[in-house]
């Protein structure tokens, strides 16, 4: 059995560029029959995280507070030069409309995404540097993102400071602890049979998530589609697309070792693009969801080719 699952999980892996936009296509076709089970995706994901941190003990996290670089470089990324590429782009783009230029800003405000620790797994990267990187921006965020917003788009927005830490507590945190918890009373023997056992199970999970989310602005995209969104969602795929490169060479200017670039680049490209979404509908014109909308629909299709681009030539484990 756990031969047919290694065998599975390296077919999963092999097929997640594809298999992630038909997770993106069936959320917006099946729209209301899968929006209900949004709850569950606080759970998937804590399942992904538990996953992950199977293969992690406590000395890997000192390991990464004693080499602060990579943490740099990804604030660097995600805090600086992506918002002020999409502020720049967005200016270009749509030059009058200040409410998509607010939405291309907040896109990128918001803090890197849970599911970039799963896509730097697949890809062999640093786990505990993935966690720290994901603890760092969500603690952050309630100081960095209104500024962002505020410098950018001269306007301001309220963060929901302890439902985001509940949410990370609940989705991050605790799993984490689960998982090196028992990594370190196993002193890693969980990873010769149970870890590997749980990998395809946790790339399922991933797309069941991708499917569940995309389901959430289905009847809102396809009720109000219209060709005059081309322009938006374009955009919003090249800026999408742009954020692998870019942090990749963030990662080559830091001198990053392999697999603490791995980690920072899917960091840096990926963004909670669920709070986005909640903050642009709870804060701004509707027109400044558009932008959010769209990048729940392409993030994840994207990350999976720049990420077999970038990363698929390595071996798997």
């Amino acid at each position: 059995m756990e031969k047919k699952l290694r065998h599975f999980n390296g077919n999963l892996e092999r097929a997640m560029p594809i298999l992630t936009p038909t997770g993106v296509i069936l959320g917006l076709l099946l729209g209301a029959k899968v929006s209900w089970m949004k709850p569950s995706v606080t759970y998937l994901f804590a399942f992904l995280t538990f996953c992950g941190a199977l293969g992690i003990n406590s000395s890997d996290f000192f390991k990464v507070l004693k080499k602060p670089k990579p943490i740099f470089a990804f604030l660097l990324g995600t805090n600086l030069i992506m918002p002020i590429i999409a502020w720049s782009v967005a200016n270009v783009a749509f030059p009058t409309n200040t409410a998509i230029i607010t939405g291309y800003i907040l896109l990128m405000a918001t803090p890197t995404a849970v599911s970039g620790y799963i896509w730097s797994s697949i890809y062999q990267g640093n786990g505990a540097l993935s966690l720290t990187l994901i603890l760092v921006s969500t603690a952050l965020t309630p100081l960095l993102t209104p500024f962002t917003v505020r410098l950018l788009a001269q306007t301001s927005v309220e963060i929901n400071t302890m439902g985001m830490i509940l949410s990370l507590f609940k989705m991050v945190v605790l799993p984490s602890l689960f998982g090196i918890l028992i990594n370190n009373m196993t002193k890693g023997k969980v990873n010769e049979h149970i870890t590997p056992s749980l990998k395809p199970f946790s790339k399922l999970s991933l797309i069941l998530v991708i499917i569940i989310n995309t389901s959430q602005v289905s009847q809102q995209l396809i009720a109000s589609a219209s060709w005059a969104y081309l322009p938006i969602a374009l955009l919003c795929a090249i800026i999408a697309a742009s954020g692998f490169p870019i942090a990749f060479v963030i990662g080559k200017w830091a001198k990053l070792p392999e697999e603490d670039n791995v980690s920072v680049t899917f960091a840096i490209a990926l963004r909670n693009i669920s709070a986005a979404l909640v903050l642009a509908i709870d804060y701004f014109p509707p027109e400044t969801s558009l932008p959010v909308i769209f990048g729940i629909v392409f993030q994840q299709s994207i990350c999976a080719v720049m990420g077999h681009f970038f990363f698929g030539k390595k071996p798997h484990r």
